[in-house]
């Protein structure tokens, strides 16, 4: 428990950073580059983090499960770390196709292409992140120090060099090097201090790798897909400035949800551990966090509603309107999303993912659908209704498959038969 308080310590803080962060830059950004500018960075830095799904391919559950059940293991972790890399690297060539892609077929891309371009350093960033690893492991700190440099690196480079709209590509750019140095030098630590060997993976290794967590890829593509790829479809049918409107009001949303991903991403190991013990004191604990997630989500959705005004004058000084009342409009979806968080991680916990990978491709299909044809018709507030029919269609989908095909995992029961 020592161990896994620690961790979380060190997890919390980093994640609090990255919650902290953008609500420091975002203010500037609009302030030097209008709602204009600002919305064309969260466009371009939306589809960075989509596309870096492809490396990311699931091993933040997947890895991070089969790391706790052989922390133990020195050598079962100095390969399988290289196994993990070896595979990144491939996917990595995937993703920077598809980034090209985007770029033929997407207007805006082309259009700001030294920004579009710029913003891929966001992909190269993240392809390698140790985190999956390092939580396991219980050694976040090795990333947390270098996290904490190149974040203020950043930060200071932004303020200082920004200008205007001609030196909009500093931002994304600054974050996607910060990332990557912090990736880089933590890997490098942690390759010392556990006093690994280089290990060449064969063929059939990353073969298996790739086909053992394929059905979490989909599911995290499906879910990055929910999450990040809104504006871009947005960005088809509205104008910058619109756009803009949406990304302030999306970031506020964003960061509301995190706050329920971040304790996922805090628990998953200990849930596994406990997972592994005994099915009751899993039960016990996902009912007590669901019910946390759920009347967290509750009361943050009363105080943006209630606060709306106030919080949308942190980043627009003038002509607050239009985004207060976006965010009225869009408080209640963290709580939609909260409602499927637990059972979702349910099914990771127990290897069980695989059924929920149909659930998750069919709402990928629906939001381009549903989002595409509100969003022409009705701009950003067509946009926020699909994303609620979204969340709540994967909510009640969730569910239904726990209850009927898992009712022995269903944690709101007091059931304990395995």
């Amino acid at each position: 428990n020592k161990r896994h308080i620690n961790s979380s310590f060190f997890l919390f803080c980093i994640n609090f950073i990255n919650f902290v962060y953008p609500l420091l830059i975002s203010p500037f950004i609009i302030k030097k580059c209008g709602l204009e500018g600002f919305g064309l960075v969260i466009l371009f830095q939306s589809i960075s983090i989509f596309i870096a799904s492809i490396t990311d391919y699931g091993f933040n559950i997947n890895g991070t499960r089969e790391i706790t059940f052989n922390q133990d293991n020195n050598t079962f972790v100095n390969r399988h770390f290289f196994v993990v890399s070896y595979t990144k690297c491939i996917l990595l060539i995937g993703a920077i196709l598809l980034s090209l892609l985007i770029y033929i077929f997407f207007s805006k891309a082309s259009e700001y292409s030294f920004l579009y371009f710029s913003s891929l350093l966001i992909l190269i960033g993240r392809a390698f992140n140790p985190l999956w690893i390092l939580r396991s492991l219980h050694k976040i700190k090795y990333f947390f120090y270098f996290f904490i440099l190149f974040k203020v690196i950043a930060f200071v480079t932004i303020y200082i060099f920004l200008k205007d709209q001609s030196s909009l590509f500093l931002v994304n750019m600054t974050i996607g090097l910060s990332d990557f140095l912090t990736c880089l030098f933590s890997i490098i630590v942690l390759f010392f201090s556990l006093k690994w060997e280089f290990f060449r993976p064969d063929f059939v290794a990353v073969k298996n790798e790739i086909l053992t967590g394929f059905s979490i890829f989909i599911q995290v593509v499906s879910i990055n897909a929910n999450a990040y790829l809104n504006p871009m479809i947005l960005g088809f049918f509205v104008n910058e400035y619109s756009l803009g409107i949406y990304c302030v009001v999306e970031k506020i949303i964003l960061m509301v949800k995190f706050c329920g991903s971040f304790i996922i991403q805090s628990i998953f190991p200990k849930a596994c551990e406990l997972a592994a013990k005994n099915l009751s004191s899993y039960k016990i604990f996902a009912r007590n966090l669901f019910l946390f997630l759920v009347f967290s989500m509750l009361a943050a959705g009363f105080v943006l509603t209630g606060f709306s005004d106030l919080i949308v004058s942190f980043f627009l000084k003038n002509n607050r309107s239009a985004c207060q009342e976006l965010l009225i409009y869009s408080a209640w979806i963290p709580l939609v999303v909260g409602l499927n968080m637990v059972p979702y991680m349910t099914f990771m916990v127990f290897n069980k993912q695989n059924k929920t990978t149909s659930v998750l491709i069919i709402s990928v299909l629906l939001n381009i659908i549903i989002a595409g044809i509100l969003s022409k018709n009705f701009g950003i507030y067509g946009m926020t209704a699909g994303i609620y029919s979204i969340e709540l269609f994967i909510s009640i989908s969730l569910w239904a498959i726990l209850t009927v095909k898992f009712p022995f995992l269903n944690f709101i029961n007091n059931d304990k038969k395995a």
